[in-house]
C-alpha cells in the first residue's frame, strides 16, 4: 500500500511540473488582417516570439500564438487557452499570415514572415496586419498546390 502512495504522489508530482500552462507571461493581442484595403475573412494568424537574450543570459522564447479572422478580418490571438483569447507571449514576434478558408488576392504564406510587432506587458495590443498584393503566376500555383493537396476542388 505504501508502495502505491509513492506512485501516486510520485505521478502526481510529475503532472503538475510537465503540465503547466502559461510558462511565458501573456498580453492581450487582437487585430485585423487587410487586402487590398478590404478585410480578409478565414485566414490563419501566428505570433511566433522571438529569441531573445535575458538579463541572466539565457535565451526565451515562448510558445507560438494563433488565431483565425472573422468575418470583419479581426483576430484575438490565443496562446495557452485556443479560442480563449489569452494573448500572446510579451516580448518580439514575427507575424505571419496563412491562407486557412480565406479567398483574397494577397499573399498568403505561414512560412513568410508579414512584419515584426512588439507584445507589451499590461496593455491591449492592437495590430493591423497588411497583406501584399500577389502576382497572378503566385495566386495560380497557390491554388494548383490546394487542388493537389485536396484542400480545394478544381472548379473547371
Amino acid at each position: 500500500m505504501n508502495n502505491w502512495k509513492m506512485v501516486f504522489i510520485l505521478v502526481s508530482f510529475l503532472g503538475v511540473l510537465g503540465c503547466s500552462s502559461g510558462d511565458f507571461p501573456t498580453a492581450k493581442v487582437e487585430g485585423v488582417v487587410l487586402c487590398e484595403g478590404k478585410p480578409v475573412q478565414g485566414a490563419a494568424v501566428y505570433f511566433e516570439p522571438l529569441q531573445s537574450e535575458s538579463a541572466d543570459g539565457s535565451a526565451i522564447v515562448g510558445k507560438q500564438g494563433f488565431s483565425f479572422t472573422d468575418a470583419e478580418g479581426k483576430f484575438q490571438i490565443s496562446t495557452y487557452l485556443p479560442g480563449q483569447n489569452d494573448g500572446a507571449v510579451i516580448g518580439r514576434h514575427r507575424v505571419r499570415v496563412g491562407r486557412g478558408d480565406a479567398k483574397c488576392n494577397c499573399s498568403l504564406d505561414s512560412e513568410k514572415d508579414v512584419m515584426q510587432v512588439e507584445v507589451k506587458k499590461g496593455e491591449l495590443n492592437r495590430f493591423e496586419v497588411v497583406l501584399e498584393k500577389a502576382s497572378d503566376a503566385k495566386l495560380k500555383k497557390e491554388k494548383e498546390d490546394r487542388i493537389k493537396q485536396g484542400i480545394e476542388e478544381d472548379g473547371t
